[in-house]
């Protein structure tokens, strides 16, 4: 028996990520922050508000941060990561939700369409172009929102009363 064999073997935690993985991961999240927040700023911007971020400032921390991606890793944010992050998020229903669980669905779902229309809407009046079609998809996409948000928002249909001969019981 050699020495190593009669020491008790301790268990060692093996990081599957080496440090430069972790670098590249954080990099790439700040990245995404500042592309989000760019998204906003000029979102907030456009819709006149005085809240509004400056947009330069962060267009520059946008810049570094992809800089310090491309440093790291030899690329910027993937294209799937922008769309990732400049996508509203999902909204899902599991088909075991309540009534109420799909009020909110059907809320949340209409607000995504009133949102999405006007994105569009908004991203033809910024460019000063004349919308396709005179803007027919994205006003139909709005009144179809606006719909689902009412209907929503109104609560259970009450059960209508049956017109009609009333019953004689003995």
């Amino acid at each position: 028996m050699t020495n190593d064999e009669d020491k008790p073997t301790t268990p060692r935690l093996v990081s599957e990520n080496s440090d430069r993985d972790i670098e590249i991961l954080h990099a790439k999240q700040y990245a995404m922050n500042h592309l989000a927040d760019l998204a906003a700023a000029v979102l907030r911007t456009i819709a006149g508000s005085g809240s509004a971020a400056p947009i330069m400032p962060i267009v520059f921390r946008l810049i570094g941060a992809q800089r310090r991606l491309d440093s790291l890793s030899g690329s910027f944010l993937a294209p799937e990561d922008e769309k990732q992050v400049l996508s509203l998020p999902e909204v899902e229903l599991s088909p075991r939700d309540s009534e109420w669980r799909y009020r909110e669905f059907e809320y949340a779902v209409g607000l995504e369409k009133i949102v999405n229309g006007a994105l569009r809407r908004a991203a033809h009046q910024v460019l000063k172009e004349r919308e396709h079609f005179g803007g027919k998809y994205s006003t139909s996409a709005i009144e179809v929102g606006i719909k689902l948000v009412v209907r929503s928002s109104a609560g259970p249909e009450k059960p209508k009363r049956k017109r009609g001969k009333p019953t004689v019981r003995l």
